[in-house]
């Protein structure tokens, strides 16, 4: 049993990376005038931001959700972080889809890639609110849209990386079908296995994942679009840790499929929408006397309808969404000599529904007001439903100024949790019920926008003040998920918090130099009774000062250079204080939950792009990139597993230390 302890100690110090501890319209968003140079994001404070693609493979990291990170009011990205944290909201909170379906993960390499092949999406649209039509969610809204026209020929693109290997191609099938399929492939030991595990010493990592993606547009006629899509993927981590003779594996993947008609008219549009989304994880930990299984999933199978009527200085839309959820959380079991542990599958089957409706009315030729409804519903074991009002009142005195005022509430019925809070798959998804109460959230934000110099320069500032009720914590680690005493209820605590910060974004948007800066402050902090006391710290993600500065430089027709700067405040941690084996029981004693922080973050990204010459349809490109080219030393995590007596000595643990570089050819006809 005390060879058992010593490995999951061991193996909390390798998953734990970032430890958690014993808490443990009418509306026109934007006008684009299309020119010969345009920059990679159109971020609008009043709005949806929108990105294009194609545009964004000339950034260092041409990944999507990695990209998201570098705007103002979003998280900056670590290597121990998973998600994507959005004006203090944690990452459960957003609204992640593929053409409207949700992806409940959508992260590879704990945060390095997401879920998304570039290859085959065309946009991507982000919000930092999730809009009253989307879904019951708390945070922000990140979509992901494929094209949505017909190819006119037959058509393909690669891009052979280092660390990934991906490509799309796309069939016309006449002048009214197409098909389009994208896969993408990544074995990061293959190229990167000496500089990753020479820093672990006495442990080692093996990673790879796959997804694929396929899609069929149809257009019977030109008013109607039939839009069929799958998603699968799914990532395999091992985790060894040498001095115990463990071999730990974590699996994860999500699997998507949808169905959807969109009809146009004159004045009324019809959409109709089936999907299905499922995800789940695993974590086996294999030594020679025991084993221990983590398993959790999660699957949702819904169906939408929305319609959408414009008339003449008014814009309505209404619609309802049915869901119904089928999810096991964590389940432990643990096999061996000393012990026989299998705690029951909680299966928790859920139903979820919506009806909204939201209205836009232009007053005047300066002002917007935009009012709406969502009326949602949720069944477990019993009834619970919230009335969310939301209104928008935007002012625009000149063509160039517009301020917007947003208030309104926010509901979400599912809750992420586990013993580490950084968005890693060990979190898993469980469901309200008459023990849980849904999360809610009151939101109030003003912001400005003004466009400068003929539109060259757009200046945005935000601030924002939102009241979180009813969030939930694990409060237990990994040692308590394997004892006959398991329980999880007994593990969660239910608390409440703040999100308040100021958002600053100054962009160029023009000529062959582009780019932007932003910082952003922020508070996000959490209070929970724990004994009879309130205690009150920040939440594990929250980082106070975020700076990011993105600059794109065009240097001719065929070269192109780009490099991203970050700066940030460390996140907290819980310090480990002390620990002790005594006999066959392991005791370790935490200070104040988040009461430390890791280290200031800094990172810079270069890439140099090529365009080579042209052979007849086919465009190719050569891009060199360096992923941390200052060699900065930004800690995931602290390993503690030396002990002297009572006292633990740590150090700093580390995925990338140093400068990462890569070399990739981008081929496209």
């Amino acid at each position: 049993m005390k060879r058992t302890l010593l490995s999951l100690l061991s193996l909390c110090a390798i998953l734990m990376y970032a430890q958690s501890d014993s808490l443990s319209v009418l509306s026109i968003e934007e006008v684009v005038v299309e020119e010969v140079r345009q920059p990679i994001v159109r971020y609008s404070a009043l709005g949806k931001t929108f990105w294009s693609i194609k545009a964004m493979q000339s950034m260092p990291m041409g990944d999507p959700l990695r990209n998201i990170q570098l705007l103002p009011g979003v998280q900056t990205a670590s290597e121990n972080t998973g998600g994507t944290f959005v004006q203090g909201c944690d990452n459960s909170h957003n609204f992640t889809s593929i053409n409207g379906a949700p992806v409940y993960y959508p992260m590879h390499l704990l945060g390095y890639f997401s879920t998304f092949n570039s290859s085959h999406f065309r946009h991507l649209s982000f919000s930092k609110s999730v809009h009253l039509t989307a879904a019951n969610r708390l945070g922000a809204e990140v979509s992901m849209e494929t094209a949505d026209t017909i190819p006119e020929s037959f058509g393909m693109d690669m891009d052979l990386g280092l660390l990934t290997v991906q490509g799309a191609m796309r069939i016309p099938l006449g002048k009214k079908l197409g098909v389009s399929v994208a896969g993408r492939y990544s074995d990061v030991n293959l190229i990167y296995d000496g500089m990753i595990n020479s820093v672990l010493k006495n442990n080692r990592i093996a990673y790879r994942f796959f997804d694929v993606n396929m899609g069929v547009l149809y257009k019977p006629t030109d008013r109607d679009n039939i839009t069929v899509d799958y998603y699968q993927g799914r990532d395999n981590a091992d985790f060894d840790v040498l001095s115990y003779k463990i071999n730990s594996q974590l699996e994860w993947g999500n699997r998507t499929a949808s169905f959807r008609w969109q009809r146009e008219g004159e004045k009324l549009t019809q959409d109709y929408f089936l999907y299905y989304s499922a995800y789940h994880s695993n974590l086996d930990v294999d030594q020679t006397d025991s084993r221990a299984y983590l398993p959790a999933n999660i699957q949702t199978l819904g169906l939408k309808s929305e319609q959408q009527y414009m008339a003449n200085r008014f814009f309505l839309k209404y619609g309802g969404e049915m869901m119904r959820h089928r999810i096991s959380p964590q389940s432990p079991r643990l096999t061996g000599t000393f012990a026989e542990i299998s705690t029951p599958v909680q299966l928790q089957q859920a139903s979820e529904g919506a009806l909204y409706g939201q209205a836009d009315f232009m007053l005047n030729d300066a002002v917007e007001l935009i009012g709406g409804l969502r009326a949602s519903g949720f069944y477990n074991d019993c009834w619970q439903g919230y009335l969310d009002p939301r209104v928008t009142l935007r002012y625009q005195p000149t063509g160039t100024t517009i301020w917007q005022l947003i208030a309104g509430t926010y509901t979400q019925y599912l809750h992420q949790v586990g013993f580490s809070s950084n968005g890693l798959p060990t979190e898993f998804w469980i469901s309200s019920d008459k023990y849980i109460s849904p999360q809610r959230a009151g939101k109030i934000s003003l912001a400005l926008q003004q466009d400068m110099m003929e539109r060259r320069y757009r200046v945005s500032v935000e601030t924002y003040f939102t009241r979180l009720t009813n969030q939930v914590e694990y409060k237990g680690n990994a040692l308590g998920l394997v004892t006959e005493q398991y329980n999880l209820n007994d593990n969660l605590i239910i608390g409440d918090g703040y999100n308040y910060g100021v958002d600053f974004m100054l962009q160029k948007n023009t000529g062959k130099l582009t780019g932007w800066i932003c910082y952003s402050w922020a508070k996000a902090p959490r209070s929970f009774v724990r004994s009879g006391e309130k205690t009150v710290y920040p939440s594990a993600h929250n980082r106070t000062h975020d700076l990011n500065a993105v600059a794109n430089w065009r240097v001719s027709d065929k070269w192109n250079v780009s490099a991203t700067y970050i700066y940030a405040t460390g996140t907290p941690y819980t310090e480990i204080k002390n620990g002790y084996i005594l006999g066959e029981s392991g005791i370790v004693n935490y200070a104040q939950h988040n009461s430390s922080r890791y280290p200031t973050l800094t990172r810079l990204d270069v890439s140099v792009s090529y365009r080579l010459p042209s052979v007849k349809n086919m465009t190719h490109s050569v891009k060199f990139s360096v992923y941390n080219a200052t060699f900065a030393k930004n800690p995931i995590s602290y390993s503690y597993n030396r002990f002297k007596g009572s006292k633990l000595y740590k150090r700093p643990v580390y995925i990338f230390s140093t400068a990462v570089p890569s070399v990739s050819y981008f081929m496209y006809f």
